[in-house]
């Protein structure tokens, strides 16, 4: 069921979305902004992460599937793996790249690494005066989108 797969992985990258636009107080520079967020609270590897958000934020969002990156600097090529959870994709191999630059995800995982960096940012929110502002103000855009007749 790879189209219930894919949306689950729509719902967990949404979530990235919507926790970096408050941490960062703007939707401005999705991309950089969903990367910065994931380098800074869920796990160190930017590469990884700007090839996640690549192929699972905005390939899927936009062609309905994910996608093999090509990188015309280096002509490397990103491909990707899905797995459900740790009985197809050993934890330990989770968001790690695989023969050079296969990157290899699990939902179970990923859902993980987000539950854990929603609780160390909550942490640092309540105690950071700054990240409240920023907060707020998303919070606020959220609560005021205006109709468009488009």
């Amino acid at each position: 069921m790879p189209d219930t797969l894919y949306g689950y992985m729509m719902g967990v990258f949404a979530k990235v979305d919507l926790l970096s636009a408050h941490w960062r107080g703007t939707f401005d520079g999705q991309g950089k902004r969903m990367v910065s967020f994931m380098d800074t609270y869920m796990q160190p590897d930017h590469i990884a992460n700007s090839v996640a958000i690549q192929v699972w934020r905005h390939k899927l969002m936009h062609t309905s599937s994910p996608r093999t990156l090509h990188d015309p600097n280096t002509n490397a090529k990103y491909p990707w793996l899905l797995h459900w959870g740790d009985e197809h994709l050993p934890r330990d191999q989770h968001f790690k790249f695989q023969s050079g630059t296969t990157l290899q995800l699990s939902l179970m995982g990923l859902i993980d690494n987000l539950r854990s960096a929603a609780t160390t940012y909550l942490k640092d929110l309540h105690s950071n005066s700054g990240l409240q502002s920023r907060y707020d103000a998303v919070a606020h855009e959220l609560e005021t989108y205006p109709f468009r007749n488009i």
